[in-house]
C-alpha cells in the first residue's frame, strides 16, 4: 500500500530572508541536488563591508516611518513591484524639492509687505502737525541799522565795518539751506567779500534772531478749534533749514519738550475736520518791512518731533485753505527679525546700525535724517555747521560757522540745492556735477501729512494800502484716515509648517523621521558595527520559521493485484 501523495513533488522551502538555510540543523535539510536553489544571492559575494550592512540597511527599510520606504524590501512583492515604488519614490522627493525651492525663494525675495490695519481710524489719535510760518524779508531793517549794529560791533566801530555789518546780515536773514541766492548780491561786491573776515567775531545766529520781525509785527488774529488765541502765546520763533520761522504745535525747543512731557494734550490734536475747526491765521505786514521782491510767506507741514521740512510758498493778499490727509504706517514687532534694509524701515533704538543717522537728541523721523544728511553735507565741505539752519549739539565736534565761511556756503549752493536719492541714479541723470546723496530709511512707526493748497484773493474790502494781508485756514480733510501695518510676508516659522507640510503630503514624513533617519546612521549605525566587530562569531542570523501547508486529511487508497 502507499499513499499517491507520496508520489507529488516534495515541498519547497520559502527562500531565506536573511540569511541561508543550508548548513542549519533541521528536518527539511535539502539534498545536493536542490543545493543550486539556496545559493546566495549575488550580493553577498561582495565585500566584507557590504555584506555587513546589507541586513542593517533592510532593518532600516522595515521599520522606517517613511511611507514606501518599506517597500524596497518587502519579500512579498516582485521585483519589479519594489522597482516601482522606487520610481514613485524618486518622483515625490523631486517634487517635494520643487515646491521647498519655490517657498524658499518667496521666503527670501520679499519679506515683508503693507497692508490697511484700519480704514476708519479717528484723527485724533494722532497729533496735528506743526506749522512753520517762514517769512520773506523777515528782518527789522529799523532795528538792524540802529539797535544792533551798535550792540554787536559796539560804538568806536567804523562807519565801512557798520556798512560791512548791515549788508551781510541782510542778505544772511532770507537764506535757506536749498537756496542760498539771497547771497549773490553780497558777494558780487568784492570789497566787502573780501572784509567779511572782520565780522567772525559776532556771532550770526543771535544777530539774526534779534532783527527778526516781532510776533506783533506780523501776526493779527489766530485761533485753535474755532476759539480765539493769542498768536504770540501758540507760535514760537524756531530755527529752521529755511533759517528763523514762527512755528506752531512743535515740539523740538527746550519749552515745548517740557510742555509735552507735562501735559498729554500736547502736542495738540482735535476730532473734528472741515473749515474752521483746526488752525485759523491772520496775518498783515508793513510794506515798510518788505524789501523788493521779497513778498509771501513760505508754510511747512511737518511731524511736532522733525526739525525740518521743504515748504511751499504763498502768495499775499490771499485767502489760504490747507487741508490735511493724514498716513500712519506702523510695523509689526516680528519685523525687527530683519535688518532695516530687508524690512525697508528703522525702529528709533536701533541706533547702532549703520544706517541710522538721526540729529543728536531727536527722535527718528525721515525728515530729521535728511536734515542730519544736510548738515554731514555742509561740515564735509565747510568744516563747520551753519547754527542759523542746523541744530548744534554737544555730541558733535562741528564749530559754528563763522562769517568768512559763508562764502564756502554759497560756493557750493548748487550742491546743496539738489539731493538725490540712494537709487536714484540708476533711474535718472545727473544734470549737475555734484549732489548730495541721502539715503534715509522711513521710521517704522512712520507718519505723512498729504497737503492740498487751494489759494484764491482777497476782496478789495480786505485790503490794505500799506500793508500785505494773508489768511491762512489749516485743517483736517476728515475725521477718519487709513491706517497701515507692515507685517512679515512669509515667518520662518510658517516656513518650517509649510515645509514640514510638503514633506507630509509627499513623503508622509515628518521632524521624527528625520531625527529617526539621523539617529539610524549615527549612534544605531555604531552600535551595530561595534556589537559585530566585538562579538562576530555569536551574531546568529534570525531564521523566521519554515511552514509548510499540507491538505487536512490524506485518505489512503487501497490497491489489489
Amino acid at each position: 500500500m502507499f499513499y499517491p501523495q507520496e508520489l507529488l513533488p516534495r515541498p519547497r522551502a520559502r527562500p531565506p530572508l536573511y540569511g541561508s538555510y543550508i548548513h542549519s540543523p533541521g528536518l527539511l535539510q535539502p539534498n545536493s541536488r536542490d543545493q543550486s536553489r539556496f545559493k546566495p544571492h549575488h550580493c553577498c559575494k561582495r565585500g566584507k563591508f557590504v555584506r555587513l550592512m546589507l541586513p542593517y540597511l533592510k532593518e532600516y527599510c522595515a521599520t522606517s516611518s517613511v511611507h514606501g520606504i518599506r517597500y524596497l524590501t518587502d519579500p512579498k512583492l516582485r521585483v519589479f513591484e519594489r522597482f516601482l515604488w522606487l520610481l514613485i519614490l524618486i518622483g515625490t522627493f523631486i517634487c517635494a524639492t520643487i515646491v521647498y525651492v519655490d517657498l524658499t525663494a518667496l521666503y527670501n525675495s520679499e519679506r515683508v509687505q503693507t497692508t490697511i490695519e484700519n480704514t476708519m481710524q479717528p484723527i485724533f489719535f494722532v497729533p496735528f502737525p506743526s506749522v512753520g510760518l517762514c517769512l520773506r524779508s523777515r528782518l527789522n531793517v529799523l532795528a538792524l541799522e540802529n539797535e544792533a549794529t551798535d550792540l554787536f560791533l559796539g560804538a568806536n566801530a567804523t562807519q565801512a565795518k557798520k556798512e560791512l555789518f548791515q549788508h551781510f546780515i541782510l542778505s544772511v536773514s532770507d537764506i535757506h539751506f536749498n537756496d542760498m541766492r539771497s547771497l549773490t548780491k553780497f558777494f558780487a561786491n568784492e570789497t566787502l567779500a573780501a572784509n567779511l573776515s572782520q565780522l567772525d567775531g559776532i556771532d550770526v545766529t543771535k544777530v539774526l534772531e534779534y532783527t527778526n520781525l516781532r510776533c506783533t509785527h506780523i501776526f493779527v488774529e489766530c485761533s485753535w478749534r474755532s476759539k480765539p488765541y493769542n498768536c504770540c502765546d501758540i507760535f514760537e520763533l524756531q530755527r529752521t533749514e529755511l533759517g528763523y520761522c514762527w512755528v506752531f504745535n512743535s515740539q523740538i525747543s527746550p519749552k515745548t519738550i517740557r510742555m509735552a512731557k507735562e501735559s498729554k494734550y500736547y502736542p495738540r490734536r482735535l476730532s473734528q475736520n472741515g473749515p474752521g475747526t483746526a488752525l485759523e491765521v491772520y496775518l498783515r505786514r508793513n510794506k515798510s518791512y518788505v524789501r523788493t521782491n521779497g513778498h509771501g510767506v513760505h508754510i511747512m507741514v511737518k511731524q511736532p518731533q522733525q526739525w525740518s521740512d521743504s515748504a511751499r510758498l504763498l502768495p499775499v493778499d490771499s485767502n489760504n485753505k490747507i487741508s490735511l490727509n493724514p498716513r500712519y504706517t506702523s510695523s509689526d514687532v516680528r519685523t525687527r527679525s530683519l535688518s532695516p534694509r530687508d524690512r525697508r524701515c528703522i525702529f528709533p533704538d536701533e541706533i547702532k546700525d549703520p544706517l541710522y543717522k538721526n540729529l543728536p537728541g531727536f527722535v527718528y523721523w525721515r525728515g530729521n535724517c535728511r536734515s542730519r544728511c544736510h548738515q554731514e553735507h555742509v561740515v564735509s565741505r565747510c568744516n563747520c555747521s551753519p547754527t542759523v539752519l542746523f541744530p548744534l549739539s554737544k555730541e558733535d565736534n562741528f564749530t559754528d560757522c563763522k562769517a568768512s565761511d559763508f562764502k564756502c556756503l554759497y560756493d557750493h549752493r548748487m550742491t546743496f540745492s539738489v539731493e538725490r536719492l540712494a537709487r536714484e541714479a540708476d533711474y535718472v541723470d545727473d544734470v549737475y556735477e555734484n549732489a548730495m546723496t541721502c539715503d534715509c530709511l522711513n521710521s517704522c512707526e512712520q507718519l505723512i501729512y498729504d497737503t492740498i493748497h487751494s489759494s484764491t484773493a482777497m476782496g478789495n474790502n480786505e485790503l490794505d494800502q500799506d500793508s500785505y494781508s494773508m489768511r491762512i485756514d489749516i485743517f483736517f480733510q476728515s475725521p477718519w484716515f487709513i491706517k497701515y501695518q507692515t507685517h512679515m510676508r512669509f515667518t520662518f516659522v510658517e516656513l518650517l509648517a509649510s515645509f514640514g507640510g510638503i514633506i507630509g503630503l509627499f513623503l508622509g514624513a515628518s521632524l521624527l523621521s528625520a531625527i529617526e533617519l539621523v539617529y539610524y546612521f549615527t549612534i544605531g549605525l555604531y552600535l551595530y558595527l561595534f556589537n559585530n566587530k566585538r562579538n562576530p562569531k555569536n551574531q546568529k542570523v534570525q531564521v523566521p520559521p519554515i511552514t509548510l501547508h499540507f491538505r487536512r486529511k490524506i485518505t489512503p487508497i487501497k490497491i489489489f493485484y
